[in-house]
């Protein structure tokens, strides 16, 4: 790609649809973009280009369809970076595979009956606040409840847990604000954790997911090591961030629109429909890259030649009017809601059912136990993290009613 007449990016837009339409040179579905990190790429921004881009079994995962030129941007699937065998950069018939062992350990089942801890974690995390009438909503719910279900669901330690968030922090800024040694030193790390813990469950199996998965292997599906560790580093480290975000990013709209709020908070029945809505209007995910041609591809009208770079910006699809009307509009009876925000096709996030399952525990407790929600500061003056892969808050300082000790 020429990168002489390609639109130069920077981080700011990309969880901004509004903005990034207004950086960008036309209104089409495709634009030769460069990335915040020096990355030349096709930005693909229609509803249903997206979704054409995520089906098209000629844009891979495979860094080997990649020009060689792009190498150096690779970050995560880097040959630097270990865990790289997962199903998230893998095509069929490996991410068949390796998806079909994942998925039948990871069902609906298994989901539902984490209701419960979730609700307990939930109300442990929220019960040292509520007596204060303020709080920081990310600190002390939308970060940590993420953290502590997908800790528990593998069996994690909780005295692990602080180490954990900081390698997964590491990971999930890479493109922004993390280096690339950092990126490889926190991948070595878990690694190496990655490794006990799956000898840990081969020796003594428990009720978590990483004995379900090695339970759930057969001659047709089976895992080498490295595939297995890498699959359980990617539930690891990326299982939490699209639900601390749903949960921030959704707390904020409600709070920015306190007459929806007041409506879920007086008709439950309307919490579903609000969180899809929520997942459209502030989608968690800024960005999703790493797809490469390994044939010329045709997305729109735009030809895109073999070796090419193709991102995906789910907010922008999320709000294009050719498929949602009234896309500024926080609408949370909303249906249907055509949004990419879980992604779409083969590498549909696997987790979405339990992100969906812990944003209703956490938007009904938070509505039940804190009357009087407001912010503490007005919203332009919050802070996100510096990444144009994942939309997530600093901060989110409120106040409300404080409950009688």
């Amino acid at each position: 790609m020429d990168a002489r007449d390609a639109v130069p990016l920077e981080i700011e837009p990309f969880g901004n649809p509004e903005l990034l339409a207004s950086k960008l040179r036309d209104s089409g579905p495709v634009h030769k973009v460069t990335l915040p990190d020096g990355m030349p790429a096709w930005l693909v921004t229609g509803n249903q280009e997206v979704r054409q881009a995520l089906s098209d079994p000629n844009l891979v995962r495979s860094i080997e369809a990649a020009s060689p030129d792009l190498h150096k941007y690779l970050g995560l699937a880097s040959s630097d970076f270990v865990l790289t065998r997962h199903m998230l950069f893998a095509d069929p018939p490996d991410h068949t595979r390796m998806r079909k062992v994942v998925s039948k350990a990871f069902t609906p089942r298994r989901i539902e009956r984490l209701r419960p801890r979730i609700q307990e974690i939930t109300d442990e995390l929220l019960e040292p606040v509520l007596p204060l009438g303020e709080a920081d909503l990310v600190a002390a719910l939308a970060l940590p409840l993420p953290i502590a279900v997908i800790c528990e669901l593998l069996g994690v330690p909780y005295a692990d847990r602080e180490e954990f968030e900081q390698y997964a922090e590491t990971i999930t800024g890479i493109n922004a604000s993390s280096t690339h040694e950092e990126v490889i030193a926190a991948g070595q790390w878990f690694d190496k954790y990655t490794t006990q813990l799956v000898e840990s469950r081969r020796r003594r199996p428990g009720d978590d997911l990483i004995s379900a998965m090695l339970a759930a292997m057969d001659e047709e599906a089976r895992l080498t090591d490295l595939e297995l560790r890498s699959n359980v580093f990617l539930l690891l480290a990326a299982g939490f961030e699209t639900t601390v975000n749903l949960i921030a990013n959704g707390l904020l709209a409600l709070l920015r629109h306190p007459e929806a709020m007041a409506v879920v908070r007086d008709d439950r029945r309307l919490l579903h429909t609000a969180i899809e809505e929520i997942l459209r209007y502030d989608s968690p995910v800024s960005s999703i890259t790493y797809r490469f041609a390994a044939a010329p591809v045709k997305i729109g009208d735009v030809e895109i030649p073999a070796g090419d770079h193709v991102a995906l910006s789910p907010p922008m699809a999320n709000y294009d009017p050719a498929k949602v009307s009234r896309p500024a509009e926080f609408d949370i009876t909303r249906s249907p809601n055509p949004h990419v925000s879980f992604g779409h096709g083969i590498h549909f996030c696997i987790g979405a059912p339990l992100a969906r399952l812990e944003g209703e525990v956490a938007f009904g407790t938070v509505l039940d136990r804190m009357p009087g929600l407001a912010l503490a500061v007005p919203p332009e003056k919050l802070t996100w993290k510096p990444s144009f892969i994942v939309h997530r808050l600093d901060s989110l300082p409120v106040t409300f009613d404080p409950a009688r000790r």
